[in-house]
Parts: C-alpha cells; sequence; structure tokens
C-alpha cells in the first residue's frame, strides 16, 4: 500500500473523484442504474477517499442515523487496486474516524460475495439475505468500544 493515502473530502474535485470511482465500480461494472446509486444523500455524508499520488481509487460514504449509530455505505475500490488492503485500510481509517465522533455502533449492507472481508474487519451479519439494487446482500454490523 505504499503510496496510499485515506482521507475525508474536502473539496469539490475530491468528491468529483469519489462519484467517478463510484459510477465505473457501481455502474459500469455491476450495472447498477445510476439514479440508485447517486440516490440525493450524498450531501448529508461524510465522505472520504482512498488515493494513490493524487488520483483516487477508492471511495466510501457515512451516514449517522442517529447520536452513536452510523452506515457505511457506496464502498468501492478501483477494480485494477482491489486485493491490495485498500479496502481493509478504508474500513481501518473509517473505524477511527466514527471512534472520534463517538460512534459506538456501525451498519453497513454488505453484497454477499464481499462477506469474509467484512467479516475480517469485525463486522458480524444480522438477519437474512436481501436484495438491494438487484445484488444479493446481507446487514452487518460492528460495536465500537468506548
Amino acid at each position: 500500500m505504499d503510496g496510499i493515502t485515506f482521507k475525508l473530502v474536502e473539496n469539490d474535485s475530491e468528491l468529483e473523484g469519489a462519484f467517478e470511482v463510484r459510477r465505473v465500480v457501481f455502474v459500469e461494472e455491476q450495472d447498477i442504474d445510476e439514479d440508485e446509486e447517486y440516490d440525493g444523500l450524498d450531501h448529508e455524508a461524510l465522505q472520504m477517499v482512498a488515493k494513490r499520488n493524487d488520483e483516487i481509487i477508492g471511495t466510501a460514504r457515512v451516514r449517522f442515523l442517529g447520536e452513536d449509530k452510523a452506515k457505511i455505505e457506496r464502498m468501492a475500490v478501483l477494480k485494477s487496486f482491489r486485493r491490495r488492503g485498500i479496502g481493509s485500510g478504508m474500513m481501518s481509517f473509517l473505524t477511527s474516524e466514527l471512534e472520534a465522533r463517538y460512534i459506538r455502533h456501525v451498519v453497513l449492507h454488505a453484497q454477499y460475495i464481499v462477506i469474509p472481508f467484512y467479516e475480517s474487519c469485525g463486522y458480524s451479519s444480522t438477519g437474512s439475505p436481501f436484495w438491494e439494487a438487484g445484488i444479493k446482500h446481507i446487514a452487518m454490523e460492528k460495536r465500537i468500544p468506548g
């Protein structure tokens, strides 16, 4: 992961880069409808990016659901950068950010094929599988000690 940095989005250029990663991964690769991907909730979310030098190669957003609860959404890494620890680095970065904001309960909807990845980040499945954007998912959660 040499040269990879993780940071909160600080400007329009970084936000546009995050949206482009999501477009490539979700709209092009996974054939998710753009209207579903860009759901109008980005303005209320905390956005983060993974960068290699000045290139944005990964992104995720966090929406706050309550005083101590948040949901990680729209996590994506460009295909040529997958399986290099970038996703784990993003999750570690987000956990630190959320812990600093006194968030103790984190949830997400994991695509079924990446459940082992989220389990390796400390998440546990909750409930039954369901379909979202035409893709099988499961709800997962993690408690952050306070």
